[in-house]
């Protein structure tokens, strides 16, 4: 059973990581935009669709005592600007409105007149302005007109002793006023898409079951945290690279990170006296891969005799992250199905001071080769040669390839990439780990970009492809010949292999 569970941790209510969400908002500002510009389209199209264009005209006047009407003091002022707040009313009042009603071309009454009137003085002078707004330009302008047809009767019956002078002539509107309405339900459009694109991150973000934290491995997975790796972004030239501690480009934190977990597996296996370590993860893309091959070479760089195996015998992908070529004449199917002899497949790269035993292409019966009697031979025999093995297995939530493994190795490391395979999934691959006796070590925070200890790299996507479709495999083999395992080289096979 797993030695490092966390049995006692309390159950825990909905948490949010604030360093984490603020990194998700600002990577998914696209879909905040696109939400914002769709809503507000859609709340102008609306608008513009609903609302009726309208067109206004302006006219203005002054207005003064007769008795001021050749000599203005400034009593005369005063008079008169106090005189233009009565004036605005005598304008769109009742007697006006019936005028230019009975007046107009078409069919209107006083109150719709009123309706389309907006009168306003200007502050401290005696000037009053008119604004005429309608549904048409004609209808616009002709109200116009009549107010200047009109105005002096009117103000004579109110005040025979003002006068009102026209100061601004109407003109025609030829086109419509900018619909203001619209424009501010547009605003108000991509606001609302804006918040509610951000609402939904924020919910979405909250429930989500996926390692979020360092803190997360034990209060969500109950297990035990040997190591966090940071994510490495790469330039666009080096995307093909792998991720490995001997590019001392990839920074001091990265291979840092490989030589702390490096101590605590090798404490760990110097209590238990354990040597074959298998690397795991619940889905592909994890990293799973690029951490076994550095948790090789790390090992390796100690002075460590370390055979790092390929037992991804559906998605080989060891020999692509050291660069390397490898026939499948002298591969893990071929020592398996005793095509060839263990000690001429296992090579020794010079470059890294690793061994390695690959598979060179995809297989058509990994299940049934992996569970073989001759393969926990294999693994029997090179125990006894090196110091540690390290093994890449399949994702163990997707096939059944690591828990076979599991059966033949000392213990199990499992690497969880931030924010990406769910906790329950997760925490199905711990339970089938114990239920086949094999001990965790515990989990490799992988791939970490964010919020708490997470480092300020960029994305950096690790694996080859989607177990999800459907698997290209290569040749089938014969279980026709014995299995006679002798030693494992000491000196690295019969062909070194120098990566150049």
């Amino acid at each position: 059973m797993n030695a490092n569970v966390n049995s006692t941790s309390a159950p825990r209510g909905v948490e949010i990581n604030v360093l984490f969400l603020l990194e998700t908002i600002l990577k998914r500002w696209w879909l905040l935009l696109t939400a914002a510009v769709v809503v507000g389209l859609a709340a102008f199209g609306i608008s513009a669709l609903t609302t009726d264009y309208t067109y206004s005209t302006d006219l203005s006047f002054t207005a003064y005592s007769k008795e001021a009407e050749n000599v203005i003091t400034s009593s005369d002022i005063n008079s008169s600007i106090l005189m233009t707040n009565t004036f605005k009313y005598v304008i769109s009042g009742r007697t006006m409105c019936e005028r230019i009603a009975e007046n107009c071309s078409f069919e209107t009454t006083a109150d719709k007149i009123s309706k389309c009137l907006n009168i306003q003085t200007e502050t401290d002078t005696n000037i009053i302005k008119v604004t005429v707004t309608t549904d048409s330009a004609e209808k616009t302008y002709e109200i116009a007109v009549r107010i200047t047809e009109h105005y002096s009767d009117v103000v004579e019956l109110a005040y025979p002793n003002a006068k009102m002078q026209l100061y601004e002539e109407p003109f025609y509107p030829e086109k419509p006023n900018v619909r203001t309405a619209t424009t501010r339900m547009a605003i108000i459009g991509a606001i609302i898409g804006f918040a509610v694109a951000l609402t939904a991150i924020i919910v979405v973000n909250a429930l989500r079951d996926t390692v979020q934290s360092e803190d997360d491995i034990q209060t969500k997975l109950s297990s035990n945290l040997i190591g966090t790796v940071n994510s490495i972004h790469k330039k666009k030239e080096d995307k093909q690279k792998s991720l490995l501690i001997t590019d001392h480009n990839l920074g001091f934190s990265f291979i840092e990170a490989y030589k702390g977990i490096r101590t605590k597996v090798e404490s760990f296996c110097m209590r238990k006296d354990y040597k074959v370590i298998m690397v795991t993860s619940a889905n592909e893309n994890e990293g799973k891969t690029t951490f076994a091959v550095n948790l090789a070479l790390s090992l390796a760089q100690k002075g460590k005799s370390v055979l790092l195996l390929d037992a991804d015998m559906r998605k080989p992908a060891v020999h692509r992250s050291l660069n390397l070529n490898i026939s499948s004449d002298e591969d893990l199917a071929a020592v398996i199905s005793g095509k060839t002899e263990l000690g001429k497949a296992i090579k020794f790269v010079e470059k890294y001071k690793i061994f390695l035993l690959a598979t060179a292409s995809a297989n058509d019966e990994p299940t049934e080769m992996l569970s073989s009697q001759q393969m926990n031979k294999l693994i029997k025999a090179v125990k006894e040669e090196f110091d540690f093995v390290i093994i890449d297995t399949a994702p163990a939530a997707v096939v059944t390839d690591a828990n076979i493994i599991s059966n033949f190795a000392d213990a199990a490391i499992l690497v969880v990439r931030d924010n990406f395979a769910a906790c329950s999934r997760i925490r199905s691959v711990i339970d089938d780990l114990e239920a086949n006796n094999a001990e965790l070590i515990g989990c490799v925070y992988n791939n970490v970009t964010s919020g708490g200890v997470r480092g300020a790299y960029g994305k950096y996507r690790y694996g080859y492809g989607g177990y999800g479709r459907r698997y290209g495999y290569g040749r089938g083999y014969g279980y026709g010949r014995s299995y006679g395992y002798g030693a494992a080289p000491s000196s690295g096979g019969d062909y070194p292999i120098d990566n150049e």
